[in-house]
């Protein structure tokens, strides 16, 4: 029961904290909006270009897609890999199998983002 009796202290103590820097905020932060707070800001564009949230290019986008894609490879293989031979007592092919479907997929979306041209950079 203390275990759990901590848990609920850590659970309330947490809200309290969370409210309270809330309403702290709410009293003190600045009530008049900034007027650039509403434009898009990209890295080497002008802040007060109107027409900034227009030039994110498409390569942009495909670099986070493999960012992700990457990202997702490694969060994955890597456990898998360290526990392999204890989880592969109880049906190695299976496991094994289900690993290289995951990566085949990962690999279809890097040949998708290669075919688009993400890798090219001019």
């Amino acid at each position: 029961m203390t275990g759990y009796f901590a848990l609920v202290v850590f659970g309330i103590l947490a809200f309290v904290i969370g409210a309270a820097l809330l309403l702290i905020n709410r009293l003190i932060a600045p009530k008049v909006p900034d007027p650039m707070e509403g434009y898009t800001y990209e890295c080497g564009v002008p802040l007060y270009d109107k027409t900034s949230h227009l030039s994110l290019e498409q390569k942009y986008y495909l670099l986070g897609l493999l960012l992700v894609l990457f990202d997702l490879e490694a969060a994955f293989v890597l456990p898998w890999g360290a526990i392999f031979r204890e989880v592969a007592q109880i049906n190695a092919g299976l496991i094994f199998t289900e690993m290289f479907i995951f990566l085949f997929i990962l690999i279809l979306g890097y040949i998708y983002a290669w075919k688009k041209g993400a890798l090219k950079w001019q």
